[in-house]
């Protein structure tokens, strides 16, 4: 097993951090990702009944296919900032980004306009938009490593508010204006715009426009090269990931129509909202506190605390949340939206688990065991994907296949957050030894080969 320079422990074993000090680190991303997902909630009411089931059901699918295609679009270099200490190397690495993104956007433009007569209807004037808003994902997502970076939380706790906050304010305008289900699209994209210019001003100097600028491209070309397993591993990981996450409400809508997709996207947002609320400002900052102390017993301290505080504040909510959807449903969305009820039922128990993964997703990256999440995001994709397929191949209802689904990916999460944990235990068990450099390094075991 190979360790990231980051990770390397230059003091003795370290105490871990006390669930209080995770809170109040914690506090500050969760206080501005709450105020923007209420802000996205809220509005649900008032959009279920601006729009239709089958505008939310474009919607959905536009969504989940940016989302897909948007965690790729710069090859998965973006979580290689986290391991940049120089800052010529930080504008190396960003310029390795933006050009893998320009790359992908244009292939993406070119396959859309190639496929485009396969595309359903309603979906055909939209599909010059997929490349902008996959574009816009994976730059949203690159702004955020570098404040992660950095050390901005504050930065990017303000992030989390303006882009869920932007896009349901621009959907609700547009809505009141009549303007037509593909404004929810369009709101969608000028969200996006809005993030990077807001979070561009905050964390980018001019001094760091021009460090990118003037990155030699060979020092780009050969940083790709070294973080070669970003994009051999990663790639397929996240696309089952996030395929995980999106491809479902795709599939529904082709199998059932657009008007289920529509379905199970509200219910979706409803369950993970609690998600997006903690768990994965849980995950920022197990994230930043790799960035800060890099042993291994610190790190399985962190992920321990975490995972208490995830149970009691998302995790058992989830559920609770589904239990009570049938009671809540109905009068906040209206009797056309019944089956969202029963289908956040189905995804609360998937949910939960999900909640309990996410504090620790980014472990595998920060080992550089990018390998063994491949495995596993490759067992969710059959966990999930084979009961969905099956049960409609078998002719099932929506809503039997969909309870079919969730019980697979509430495995599939439970392997992956044993993953998570297995990689950080197994390396804090051997006994620390000093190295003969200036760094003290935790020795392999024999049965370890390096990979790297």
């Amino acid at each position: 097993m190979s360790y990231s320079d980051f990770l390397r422990s230059r003091e003795g074993r370290i105490t871990a951090s006390p669930i209080g000090k995770i809170v109040r680190t914690a506090g500050g991303v969760s206080a501005m990702a709450i105020a923007g997902q209420l802000t996205l909630v809220a509005t649900i009411p008032i959009l279920a009944r601006l729009y239709s089931p089958a505008d939310f059901g474009v919607f959905t699918i536009y969504l989940s296919t940016v989302n897909i295609l948007g965690a790729v679009a710069a090859l998965r270099f973006e979580p290689s900032l986290y391991g940049v200490k120089e800052t010529e190397q930080t504008y190396v690495t960003v310029k390795l980004i933006v050009l893998a993104i320009l790359t992908t956007g244009v292939l993406a433009f070119a396959a859309g306009q190639m496929l485009l007569s396969f595309a359903p209807a309603q979906l055909r004037h939209l599909f010059w938009l997929v490349p902008i808003g996959m574009s816009g994902a994976a730059l949203v997502e690159t702004m955020n490593c570098w404040a992660l970076r950095a050390g901005l939380l504050r930065d990017f706790a303000l992030g989390r508010l303006i882009l869920p906050a932007t896009m349901a304010l621009l959907q609700l305008v547009f809505g009141l204006a009549h303007l037509g289900g593909e404004a929810m699209v369009h709101a969608h994209v000028l969200s996006q715009f809005i993030f990077l210019v807001f979070l561009g001003f905050r964390i980018l100097s001019w001094d760091d426009v021009r460090g990118i600028y003037r990155a030699p491209w060979r020092s780009a070309l050969d940083k790709a090269a070294r973080e070669y397993k970003f994009p051999l591993f990663d790639i397929p990981a996240t696309l089952g990931s996030y395929a995980i996450n999106n491809l479902p409400a795709i599939l529904v809508g082709s199998l059932f129509g657009a008007a289920f997709a529509g379905y199970l996207g509200v219910a979706t947002r409803l369950v993970t909202g609690p998600i997006v609320l903690i768990a994965t400002p849980l995950s920022n900052v197990f994230v930043a506190e790799a960035n800060r102390s890099s042993d291994r017993a610190h790190m399985l301290g962190v992920a321990r605390g975490l995972l208490l505080l995830v149970t009691g504040l998302t995790a058992l909510p989830i559920l609770a949340l589904g239990l009570a959807a049938p009671y809540l449903v109905v009068p906040l969305l209206g009797e056309a939206w019944l089956p969202t009820a029963q289908i956040m039922t189905a995804l609360a128990f998937m949910g939960a688990m999900q909640a309990l993964s996410t504090p620790l997703s980014e472990v595998p990256a920060l080992l550089r065991r990018q390998e063994v999440r491949l495995v596993v995001d490759a067992a969710r994709m059959v966990l999930v994907f084979g009961p969905l397929l099956a049960g409609a191949k078998a002719g099932w209802e929506a809503i039997d296949v969909i309870y079919l689904m969730a019980i697979g990916g509430m495995v599939g999460f439970a392997i992956k957050t044993a993953a998570s944990l297995y990689l950080l235990k197994r390396d804090t068990e051997p006994a620390q030894a000093t190295s003969s450099g200036p760094y003290s390094i935790a020795r392999k075991q024999h049965d370890e080969a390096p990979v790297e």
